[in-house]
């Protein structure tokens, strides 16, 4: 007895027109579906979703291990409450979380992954406070705002220059 290709797959994969509505992943009213959804998200919640300060502190190649893991519990307690963090120094800092002197909390604040995160996000605070007083028509000082928002999309731009990439041609040689 011949056997035709489409009844071949169906053999190995079960015909299309067995499967029930309950068994079809596909279809929003299965349960194979809604236990998907289930622990698609139940891991999410599981997964820690990290700050980018703390991955790239992760992956910094320019601190050493032992300081790193300082660094990155550091990272997490400045990014527990950033807002009042963001303009506070070293000694403030210190005064807050006693456990790190401000010699600590100063090489903290002075590597450039942690500068380059703490001036975008200072940046982008004083811009947009910047534009809330241009749009309150009883704000004093328009033109000191005006100039704030010019020197920092200046900052920006500068910044964006900053990026060069270097590629190395490899020699030729003739034989």
């Amino acid at each position: 007895m011949k056997v035709s290709k489409k009844e071949e797959i169906d053999d190995i994969f079960s015909s299309i027109d067995s499967i029930t509505a309950e068994d079809n992943i596909y279809s929003r009213d299965s349960a194979a579906y809604k236990k998907a959804q289930m622990i698609n998200s139940a891991n999410r919640e599981s997964t820690n979703v990290n700050d980018p300060l703390t991955d790239a502190l992760r992956e910094a190649k320019h601190i050493k291990d032992d300081i790193k893991d300082t660094y990155i519990h550091l990272a997490e307690l400045y990014l527990e409450d950033m807002q009042d963090n963001l303009f506070e120094n070293q000694f403030q800092l210190a005064e807050k979380y006693p456990e790190y002197s401000a010699d600590v909390w100063n090489d903290f604040l002075s590597d450039r992954i942690v500068g380059v995160y703490i001036q975008k996000h200072k940046r982008t605070l004083l811009k947009t406070a910047a534009e809330d007083n241009l749009a309150n028509p009883l704000a004093k000082n328009k033109r000191d705002n005006l100039k704030l928002i010019e020197n920092i999309k200046e900052e920006e731009q500068q910044e964006a220059q900053k990026n060069v990439v270097i590629i190395r041609i490899p020699d030729i040689y003739d034989d």
